[in-house]
């Protein structure tokens, strides 16, 4: 049995790979960056015996300004036998992982139809999903089953495309041609499977909601369909587990799951994005990956000891966090991890209580806080720059402090108003600041201290205490080291009368308290902050 789950600690959830050189960054030449992508038509052969896949891409696309070339993003894997724009064919150059076609002239702000043809064998990822590639694998039974792990690099492993992040389509049509009897699973509605010459048939998906090049994927097994009419506030929603398991009762609970965490998350953020599609589960033999509205899942039914399957919460998050809400700029990448994480805490607060939450913060998020970069990525990043967790983890434990700040009521309010007001950018691509005014004009506070240190520094701010003992008495001076920071700080400590608590306005010139001798003065008891202590006698 070929089929198997790849195994990970938590501590590894996100790692990406450099096995081969090209990755796409947030920066494109100036011809690139002229070229707006309306739609992909991809029409593709997928050989699992001989691992080709062969076909073509049709890419209509507006441009902008006058370009030298039309640049398209494509592995040098592949030949591309030939190209043309608007039926006319053109010359073109492959090089450095791009497609050049070598044409001049065109009509700005009209759509043009390019066509791409091209051969070859994709790359082979040996660790799904974080190494980018095709998996070629064998279910139980010795069928076929194929997938595609690609957000790390880009689209452009398997299509040609622009992987650039700031550029989603309107839509994207998917015809795999696969041996009969696989399947194939893919993003939107599907649309027909035709018959074609021999033993194969081709399926035909579309999605006409926007898309990153990244989230257009293709699944292909010999899969079983388990579906359900779900109900998100009070909306049907299509909803189906692409399976290779014979456990239907697992299956029909899986989905049951799913509506649930759907449910939650479209109660806190607002209505599933691609109501009108469909919300999919496809069986993979690795952890699982965000594909919009056919997301990944190799979690094999395992749930944590809170009584909800992790992986499956998280990659549902995704289709707010990721797919409909989207970084222009890789450097952004928190807002897709660090938010949907921290969903997670949320949900634990709603199903448990407050105090479960905290609990589950400080041993999840805080423990997997390296520190070592800033969460914020230099401008035009590759997401490969991301090599720890702390886009996941420390995002998520920040926005735990900002509630700590502005309320728990004002911080949900504008997540949820982050998703849906307008952008700078088309098609809801978003950036940090755009967060940060958010922020600030909801709580009605300057919040750049909080912002600076935590976003663009990779060290957490230090917090100085220096005490003395005078007979009976602790006298403590606290104050923050880093300039300009002033995160206020709940204290407690016993006195004569019992327990007090106090918050405490902190900046950087020391705040003296006095305390009994014999008490112990608990700074943060609740651990709503991350901050380093420096002890001074």
């Amino acid at each position: 049995m070929k089929f198997f789950l790849y195994i990970f600690q938590l501590v590894f959830f996100f790692s990406f790979d450099n096995s081969f050189a090209s990755y796409i960054d947030s920066k494109s030449s100036q011809d690139q960056e002229s070229l707006d992508i309306v739609f992909y038509n991809i029409d593709l052969k997928v050989d699992p015996k001989k691992k080709i896949i062969s076909g073509n891409t049709i890419i209509t696309f507006v441009l902008y300004q006058k370009v030298k070339n039309i640049e398209i993003d494509l592995l040098k894997n592949y030949t591309v036998s030939g190209t043309s724009i608007n039926g006319t064919s053109l010359a073109f150059e492959q090089k450095n992982d791009k497609v050049y076609i070598l044409k001049t002239g065109l009509k700005l702000f009209k759509e043009h139809s390019l066509e791409i043809k091209y051969v070859g064998k994709p790359p082979v990822s040996k660790s799904p999903p974080w190494e980018a590639g095709i998996i070629w694998d064998e279910d139980s039974n010795g069928n076929h089953w194929v997938g595609i792990a690609c957000q790390s690099k880009g689209g452009h492993i398997w299509f040609p495309s622009k992987s650039n992040p700031n550029d989603k389509a309107e839509g994207a049509e998917i015809k795999i041609t696969v041996p009969k009897p696989l399947k194939v699973v893919s993003n939107g509605l599907l649309k027909s499977i035709e018959p074609s010459s021999g033993y194969w048939h081709t399926w035909v998906w579309e999605t006409n909601y926007p898309i990153s090049s990244y989230n257009i994927n293709f699944t292909i097994g010999d899969f079983k369909e388990v579906k359900r009419t779900g109900y998100i506030l009070d909306k049907p929603l299509k909803m189906i587990f692409y399976t290779l398991s014979n456990d239907t009762n697992k299956d029909i609970e899986l989905l049951k799951s799913a509506e649930e965490y759907l449910s939650f998350y479209a109660g806190l953020f607002g209505q599933y994005p691609w109501i009108q599609e469909k919300f999919g589960i496809v069986q993979t033999p690795y952890w699982g990956m965000e594909h919009q509205t056919a997301i990944a899942y190799g979690n094999n039914h395992k749930k944590t000891n809170l009584g909800y399957d992790f992986l499956l919460f998280h990659e549902i998050g995704h289709e707010w966090w990721g797919n409909f809400l989207s970084v222009y700029d890789w450097a952004d990448f928190w807002i897709h991890e660090g938010i949907n994480t921290y969903a997670e805490a949320l949900y634990i607060e709603k199903k448990y209580n407050l105090e479960t939450s905290i609990n589950f913060i400080k041993t999840n998020f805080e423990s997997n806080i390296q520190n070592k970069k800033p969460i914020i990525a230099q401008p035009n990043s590759g997401i490969d720059v991301f090599t720890d967790n702390d886009v996941y983890y420390k995002g998520a434990y920040l926005l735990h402090t900002l509630r700590y700040i502005i309320g728990k009521e004002i911080l949900i309010e504008s997540l949820k108003e982050f998703l849906y007001i307008p952008k700078e950018h088309s098609n809801n691509q978003t950036t940090t600041s755009e967060f940060v005014t958010l922020i600030e004009m909801n709580s009605k506070k300057e919040l750049s201290w909080f912002f600076d240190q935590y976003w663009n520094n990779a060290k957490l701010p230090i917090l100085n205490i220096k005490e003395n003992i005078i007979k009976n008495k602790k006298f403590i001076d606290i104050w923050w080291e880093d300039d300009g920071f002033k995160m206020p700080i709940v204290i407690n400590y016993n006195s004569f009368d019992g327990l007090r608590e106090k918050e405490l306005e902190l900046s950087n010139n020391p705040k003296k308290i006095v305390i009994p001798k014999s008490s112990e003065l608990i700074i943060d008891p609740e651990s709503w902050v991350l901050f380093e202590k420096k002890a001074y006698k």
